[in-house]
């Protein structure tokens, strides 16, 4: 049997729903409480000590991508994200060294829901961030973007992407927390750079599965924002589609699958799980 482990506050509607969906018999449990003995873990965001190894997403991994500067710094090295450093670096070296150039937002290490985000247009502003943000957060070249989408990627396949719609345009950062929504992507309509972009970031992290953030400028380009270990599945869909791909690593295992290495379309990318057609032969 298999227990989806979840904060107190986080990932209720979602553990919920796979649960619900899943033809295995899963069940899902509050940190904070007794978990019962099982055969595999789910961690939902969650680093509570559980009594196997046997788990999806470890304490390890989530650390990784909660750790918002580094794992930021790490794609910004792999050409994944926007040109990003730690503030304490901006301490010891100028913005040029480190290849930023204004505008630039400036974050701390820990941040969520939209908040806590800082553009800076000189260097003024910048110094009054950084003193906000402190030491360890990390300032990136500022993306005028023109979509955002999330995608859930699960042992290095898709499992859905959605887009974000913003309530307001004009925030740097879009948040559903912020009046934002998410509006599901048919398969054909899989924007597919979006999706490679998330994929190579996911496969960065030590994760089994995640939601990545990308978002497109409106120059074209592509780039990485965060990973989330507890992505948000306030969709019957999104839910149907974790709880089908948990139920592949159930019965099959939970390694990696690789992508495939011809041209083509969506079937390249997503998870077996969710679609009969995905190509599985043949390794980038």
């Amino acid at each position: 049997m298999t227990t989806i482990i979840r904060r107190k506050g986080l990932g209720m509607s979602s553990a919920k729903g796979i649960a619900e969906y899943s033809k295995k018999d899963i069940k899902w449990a509050r940190s904070d409480g007794q978990l019962p003995p099982d055969d595999l873990y789910i961690r939902w965001g969650c680093t509570a000590n559980v009594p196997t190894k046997n788990v999806l997403n470890t304490a390890k991994a989530i650390h990784q991508v909660n750790d918002k500067a580094s794992f930021r710094i790490v794609m910004s090295n792999k050409d994944l994200a926007p040109k990003s450093a730690y503030i304490r670096d901006l301490k010891v070296k100028s913005g040029e060294e480190l290849g930023l150039q204004f505008p630039v937002v400036l974050r701390p290490n820990k941040h969520a829901q939209g908040r806590h985000v800082y553009l800076c247009v000189n260097k003024e502003e910048a110094q009054k961030a950084a003193e906000i943000c402190g030491d360890d957060g990390y300032a990136s070249n500022y993306v005028d973007k023109s979509e955002e989408y999330r995608v859930a990627v699960v042992q290095g396949r898709a499992a859905w992407v959605a887009q974000k719609t913003p309530g307001n345009p004009e925030d740097v950062a879009w948040n559903v927390a912020k009046g934002g929504r998410f509006d599901n992507v048919r398969w054909g309509d899989w924007p597919l750079k979006v999706v490679r972009t998330a994929i190579e970031a996911f496969n960065c992290s030590s994760l089994d599965f995640g939601g990545v953030d990308v978002m497109v400028g409106k120059d074209g380009s592509v780039s990485v924002l965060e990973i989330n270990s507890a992505p948000s599945l306030t969709s019957p869909y999104r839910q149907q589609c974790m709880a089908k791909a948990f139920d592949h690593i159930i019965d099959h295992g939970k390694e990696r699958i690789p992508l495939v290495g011809k041209r083509g379309g969506y079937r390249k990318f997503i998870h077996p799980a969710v679609c009969d057609a995905a190509e599985l032969v043949g390794e980038e």
